[in-house]
């Protein structure tokens, strides 16, 4: 029996924030966490009028666009401990200024803290929600140009979902409402809102498949330590070897690789983004990718002849170090590794390199022209800023292990 897909991702990833010295770093009030024993708060919303606002959509469910765009006002979510807070923040001054909270949402906190899943009957959806507090590296902001860039993304995904394989699927971010910006002289617009982040699997599938995170299958249960890893149970009776590299490893990567070469975008399918949705038969019928607030190399854009939107250049790239950072320590370090770690340790006869050679070759098969795009040494994050408070990236010096 699989845990709901909630307490998987709230509960199921003990020990798995190591990955960096911030990694398990919050500012988040105890109640609000994922791993809080609270199972549900009320998120405060206000009603706005529409011409206050910026509205993007990407083909909201019609029930979607009733709850939060009914007319000429809109609903505009605030997280309760932004609005505890109080300060000088005009966009929250200004929401207050509507006449104070007018509605009160259900909803429980996700493994990213600021995501959230609403708890109303009707279609499944989350709502990620600007949380300018730090959790792990920095303050996770929703500013306009995120919320922007991200509904792009998924309309882009979604018209062009024939260019993947049958494996392929992703959550859709279908509708984001920001305040318009009283600032226009700033470097950088500080306006926020939300996004409205759909549930239902896309492409959609007629029957109902649970969907586990991927840090859930080597992450300890918060509440049982002691319960085996789910990936001992996904695998029970099958060859691991074959199993983990056939149903997740080679799937990630080959989807990694696509959505490069047909549209520039940079999946980051570390153990918190990368779902697996699970079929009937108790085997991973596809890989569900969450949270598209993804990279963009410009270079590949321009070599595809596709649109670079310079009006909004959140997260566009002119060179390879980000696309080693999503590639080498997100899926490899982050998940890959993790995940290998726990097999090799569980099941004797397994050693790391019957993983990696294969992911190495299935990597220069699908992507001969790799090293166009990606360096030849791994990058990561280092401690300096730029003046908007985001980590600057640094050689590591390390070869990399996942591609050649």
């Amino acid at each position: 029996m699989i845990p709901s897909f909630l307490y998987l991702d709230r509960y199921r990833n003990e020990g798995t924030r190591i990955y960096s010295p911030h990694a398990s770093h919050t500012e988040a009030d105890p109640a609000y966490r994922p791993n809080s024993e609270v199972s549900s708060f009320d998120l405060p919303a206000f009603w706005i009028p529409r011409d206050e606002l910026n509205i993007y959509l990407a083909d909201p469910h019609a029930a979607q666009s009733r709850r939060y765009l009914p007319g000429d006002e809109a609903l505009f979510c605030v997280h309760p401990q932004v609005l505890d807070s109080g300060g000088e923040d005009p966009y929250l001054r200004k929401a207050l200024s509507f006449g104070g909270v007018k509605e009160s949402i259900g909803a429980s906190p996700t493994s990213s803290t600021r995501t959230l899943f609403v708890r109303e009957p009707g279609r499944a959806h989350a709502l990620k929600v600007h949380f300018p507090f730090r959790v792990s590296r920095y303050g996770r902001r929703m500013r306009d140009e995120v919320v922007e860039q991200a509904i792009n993304i998924s309309r882009e995904l979604q018209q062009g979902i024939g260019c993947f394989d049958s494996r392929f699927g992703f959550l859709r971010e279908v509708l984001g409402v920001t305040y318009k910006d009283l600032d226009s002289g700033s470097k950088r617009g500080e306006n926020w809102g939300y996004l409205v982040r759909d549930l239902e699997p896309f492409p959609a599938v007629l029957d109902r498949r649970p969907l586990v995170p991927g840090f859930s299958l080597y992450g300890r249960d918060f509440f049982e330590p002691e319960k085996p890893l789910f990936i001992f149970e996904l695998i029970r009776g099958r060859d691991p070897l074959t199993s983990v590299l056939e149903q997740i490893m080679l799937p990630i990567i080959r989807h990694w690789v696509e959505c490069f070469l047909r549209f520039g975008f940079l999946l980051e399918p570390h153990g918190q983004n990368a779902l697996l949705e699970i079929g009937a038969d108790g085997e991973v019928a596809r890989i569900v990718y969450r949270d598209l607030n993804l990279g963009i190399d410009c270079r590949r854009r321009r070599d595809l002849r596709l649109p670079v939107d310079r009006s909004n250049t959140y997260n566009q790239m002119e060179g390879g170090d980000f696309n080693s950072i999503t590639y080498d320590k997100f899926m490899g370090g982050h998940f890959f590794d993790r995940l290998v770690a726990a097999l090799v340790e569980g099941m004797p006869g397994l050693n790391v390199e019957d993983f990696r050679g294969p992911c190495r070759e299935e990597f220069a098969r699908i992507f001969p022209e790799h090293r166009r795009y990606l360096p030849r040494t791994i990058q990561y994050f280092s401690e300096e800023r730029d003046e908007f408070g985001k980590p600057l990236y640094e050689d590591t010096g390390q070869p990399p292990v996942w591609r050649p």
